[in-house]
């Protein structure tokens, strides 16, 4: 594997004295092997221990790409059919409910997309502290079982993404009951030993030298140095996995060879190609949406899919590019969720080649900037989050604080401010029709955006699952 390009060495440097990051860790892979990687920075600082691409990471949310192999894995082997009702397999006691308290009507595969109809939330975190693990659960479950007890539905399956940590706690507890096993053990046995991921495990509660430390706060999450180590995960499927990015590219690898990685058949072919395929959008002419247990998009020109995750002292990122061939994995010990994006998306560049200048088209007319111009300051004022906040209190906190402010600039170029999911601001450079815009951020970059109209005003869906109405 050869090291790290120098210019994007320069560039990874400056972004994490920008943001406070301590250490980042790169693997570019294509399906053959790694192709360059390397570390920048420290895992840990009280240790002077540097961080390399052997060093395990948490992976918060990129764990949920892991869980979903598990899920596929019990499909392939016919324990389990992604077209069956959830609560045919859940033990009655755990079945989920509707707001009638009747059986929710939740095919599996929705879980994996995140569109079953569950709400947003963190059942099957320990924070640290009791009293706040009981308000934002609702529950102190002290084991997967007891967090995906007790679920309920706020809409119908397939009607919407909404970001569902509990879905990936489910479909893990499916998995594992298929299995006859814990999740944990369960995906060392059907994944993790077979990708060879040796140093890979389902468990945050992992300290010492080689493990990366996390960095930051936890209420509000920030970047700093100092540990931030008190929130573990009860139920991992959804962000419980620790790894490195060496091991993580192997991962990535068996993706783009269709479940195949050194000639041994890890996952079937048809199977990956469902996962990484686009499922469900929020708007038809969003170009991002998921397909099962990956998110999908659209970058110049191609098709990406992948997760990203982040948890208090945790940036992660994975992108494959499945008809290129290759892909990238970007670890973090900080919470500063730009950074493994950008820098992803830098390493792809160097794997590709920067894109082609291309055809700018041709100027807009003045006709045409005077109604971009009328509809931005038309969609100008607050606006806020639609279904990113968990039921109870602390959804509620969150409703009433969380305001979002759009603001027209010039010539139709919108700018959101205080988007909890961009990570600083963000820019909506008109493409096409008024409504119709690209985002220009460290987060989720040149997707496309969609106002819609609605009868309480207009409606603005953005990255794959995230919508601002007015406030």
């Amino acid at each position: 594997m050869r090291p790290l390009p120098q210019p994007l060495v320069e560039q990874i440097e400056r972004r994490l004295r920008q943001r406070r990051v301590h250490g980042l860790a790169l693997v570019a892979f294509d399906r053959d092997g790694p192709r360059f990687g390397g570390g920048v920075g420290f895992a840990d600082l009280a240790r002077g221990e540097r961080a390399t691409t052997d060093t395990v990471f948490r992976v918060a949310s990129v764990s949920k790409q892991l869980t979903t192999a598990v899920v596929l894995k019990a499909v392939g082997a016919g324990l389990l059919d992604l077209d069956e009702l959830v609560n045919d397999r859940l033990p009655a006691g755990q079945r989920i409910v509707d707001a009638d308290d009747r059986p929710a009507t939740i095919p599996l595969r929705t879980l994996l997309s995140h569109s079953s109809g569950l709400p947003s939330s963190i059942r099957g975190a320990d924070l640290g502290n009791p009293v706040l693990t009981r308000i934002a659960n609702g529950v102190t479950p002290t084991s997967l079982a007891e967090a995906v007890t007790g679920l309920r539905v706020e809409r119908r399956a397939g009607e919407r993404i909404i970001y569902a940590n509990s879905g990936l706690n489910v479909a893990g507890h499916l998995a594992a009951l298929a299995f006859d096993r814990s999740f944990e053990t369960a995906a060392r046995e059907q994944v993790l030993a077979p990708l060879g991921m040796e140093r890979s495990v389902f468990s945050t509660r992992r300290q010492g030298p080689g493990i990366a430390t996390p960095y930051g706060s936890i209420a509000p999450p920030a970047v700093s140095s100092k540990p931030a180590t008190a929130m573990q995960l009860i139920a991992t499927p959804m962000g419980g996995l620790t790894s490195t990015a060496q091991e993580l590219s192997r991962f990535g690898r068996m993706i783009l060879g269709g479940g195949v990685l050194e000639g041994e058949q890890i996952l079937p072919e048809d199977l990956v190609r469902a996962a990484t395929t686009l499922e469900i959008t929020n708007h038809p002419d969003l170009e991002q949406g998921y397909g099962l247990g990956f998110k999908v998009r659209q970058w110049r020109g191609r098709r990406l899919v992948g997760h990203d995750g982040n948890m208090p002292g945790v940036a992660a990122k994975v992108w494959l590019a499945p008809e290129d061939g290759v892909g990238v994995v970007v670890l973090t010990n900080g919470f500063a969720l730009g950074i493994p994006h950008e820098v992803a998306l830098l390493a792809l560049d160097e794997l590709l080649g920067p894109a082609p200048a291309g055809d700018p088209g041709a100027d807009p007319t003045p006709a045409e900037v005077r109604e971009h111009e009328a509809f931005g300051r038309r969609v100008e004022g607050r606006y806020q989050v639609d279904g990113t906040a968990p039921p109870g209190i602390v959804g509620t906190l969150a409703r009433l604080t969380t305001k979002v402010r759009i603001v027209h600039e010039a010539r139709g170029l919108l700018r959101v401010e205080d988007n909890p999911g961009s990570d600083g601001p963000m820019w909506l450079r008109p493409d096409g029709a008024p409504g119709r815009y690209r985002v220009a951020a460290a987060v989720d970059h040149g997707t496309n955006a969609i106002f819609d109209e609605r009868p309480d005003g207009l409606h603005l869906w953005i990255s794959q699952g995230t919508l601002l109405r007015p406030a």
